[in-house]
């Protein structure tokens, strides 16, 4: 069994988060345990299992299990930046059918993987398309259909902007030298047109609150971002446009940010998100004309928003919240909250539909949605306040993909707790779609197959595997493609 060592400042963010600060001057052990869940709360559970596994600054080595299978990356030149699909008044319908030949029948079942910026870029060193070529090959190999591309992390854009600076990871250097650096060529555009070439559709995949992610240690450049065009979300908000070195828009000072129930605004730190709290009404307009910006632009098959919800129980107590819905803890205040988030998933959701209407709007969920079945969870409907089941039995989203997974210990590790997990999400009625979302981290691959199968058997009409980086350190294409994959699919269409 290999130890990990974690970085301090992980640890030290952990034990904050759990209410339990380390006291003054006492060491933070590299062996000390850091809980996943609580973890996941602040950052989100993709980035929480990215960060335990190393890909903080950039992929580890792969260690494979067996040889890796060999990928020939698809051929496609550099999309023209001045080239992009613009919105036309009449989108035509198109069904990407899989580039596979045997003797199957096609069946409909969506085939979705979330592929994330710390799977193909780093903070030492540029991001080539090269390996976009390669991401498509492995994926749409081993019998995908859908690609859940991650186009906003924190404020930033792995696309040409737009309204968010160039992303830092996309080029060579500390976050002050590249933030906002064009790296001369989109991959939003690469990745559209080398998967629809392959037949794959392409979500685009938007981190929703976080607004600013410092660097994990001051090697990598302050805690704050540099000035860029356009301005970063923190400056944007923070500052107003006169402002001498970081010309923003708004100048709200700390108010738009998460605050405790002290009335304490969230802190920059390193290496950990600063959120953006929903109650107030410029953040929610800003984020949805995010989202518009990217439909308008790209022909996109989707939007998948992941963290739209609330940092956790304690936030937010920020002076527009209160001034709306009291400082007070109550339940009337909570479900206020919850009408945020769902306000902002309505504006998205309506906003996509009407610019491209076969476009999927999907959210990847926290996935306990009550503490109700025996587990002892936390809630996303009581704790982060995520009414995802009601989006879907209201058809605001066409599709909820829970995050059934953890660290590999976790409770949706069980494969017994999995199911009970899946089923309970699977009940919700409605023409909406669930995808429950599946490890791709297991060292034994027949834990993946058996929740697959659990998922068809359950009726789901797909799932979602977490993730490429999972998938490729295990070398696991292959025995997709020869196992639950061996039959070819089609995604579904969407219902207008």
């Amino acid at each position: 069994m290999v130890k990990r060592h974690f970085p301090g400042w992980l640890l030290i963010l952990a034990l904050l988060l759990t209410g339990v600060p380390p006291l003054p001057g006492a060491p933070v052990t590299a062996e000390a345990p850091v809980d996943f869940e609580v973890l996941a709360a602040s950052v989100g559970r993709a980035e929480a299992w990215y960060w335990l596994n190393g890909y903080t600054t950039s992929p580890p080595e792969t260690a494979w299990h067996g040889q890796r299978p060999a990928t020939t990356p698809i051929s496609s030149p550099l999309p023209s930046l001045t080239s992009q699909t613009l919105i036309t008044p009449v989108l035509t319908s198109t069904v990407y059918l899989p580039l596979v030949a045997n003797h199957f029948p096609l069946q409909v079942e969506r085939r979705a993987i979330w592929i994330t910026r710390y799977d193909w870029t780093s903070l030492s060193a540029g991001a080539q398309p090269q390996k976009i070529d390669e991401l498509v090959a492995n994926v749409a190999g081993a019998g995908f259909n859908t690609i859940f591309f991650q186009v906003r992390g924190a404020g930033d854009a792995y696309y040409t902007p737009g309204l968010e600076p160039w992303a830092s990871r996309l080029s060579a250097g500390t976050v002050t030298d590249t933030l906002g650096v064009d790296p001369g060529w989109d991959p939003l555009a690469r990745m559209l047109d080398v998967a629809h070439a392959a037949g794959l559709e392409v979500h685009a995949y938007v981190n929703v609150y976080p607004a600013w992610l410092p660097a994990p240690s001051a090697a990598y450049g302050p805690l704050a971002p540099p000035a860029t065009t356009p301005p970063q979300m923190f400056d944007r908000f923070t500052y107003g446009p006169a402002h001498p070195d970081h010309p923003g828009e708004y100048g709200l000072a700390w108010a738009w940010r998460h605050h405790d129930t002290t009335g304490a605004p969230m802190l920059l730190t390193w290496g950990a998100y600063l959120w953006a709290s929903p109650g107030v009404d410029q953040v929610q307009t800003y984020i949805a004309s995010i989202v518009r910006d990217i439909v308008t632009r790209y022909p996109v098959d989707g939007i998948h928003l992941d963290l739209v919800r609330y940092a956790g129980l304690m936030y937010s107590y920020d002076p527009y919240s209160n001034a709306a819905a009291g400082d007070v803890r109550t339940p009337a205040r909570d479900q206020w909250q919850r009408d945020r988030v769902t306000a902002l998933v309505q504006q998205v959701s309506t906003e996509t539909h009407t610019l491209r209407p076969d476009a999927w709007v999907s959210a990847a969920v926290w996935p306990y949605y009550k503490n109700d079945l025996g587990l002892q969870t936390s809630s996303g409907y009581h704790d982060y306040f995520q009414d995802s089941k009601g989006w879907l039995a209201t058809g605001l989203l066409d599709a909820i993909a829970p995050m059934l997974y953890g660290t590999g210990s976790s409770i949706p590790d069980d494969l017994g707790k999995w199911r009970i997990l899946a089923e309970d999400f699977m009940e919700v009625g409605g023409d909406g779609h669930v995808y429950p979302g599946i490890a791709g981290y297991y060292d034994d691959f027949t834990a993946i197959a058996q929740r697959i199968a659990i998922a068809r058997e359950l009726g789901a009409p797909g799932h979602a595997i977490f993730s490429y980086a999972a998938l490729d350190s295990r070398g696991y294409w292959d025995d997709l493609a020869a196992g639950p994959y061996r039959v070819p699919a089609v995604a579904p269409s969407r219902l207008p």
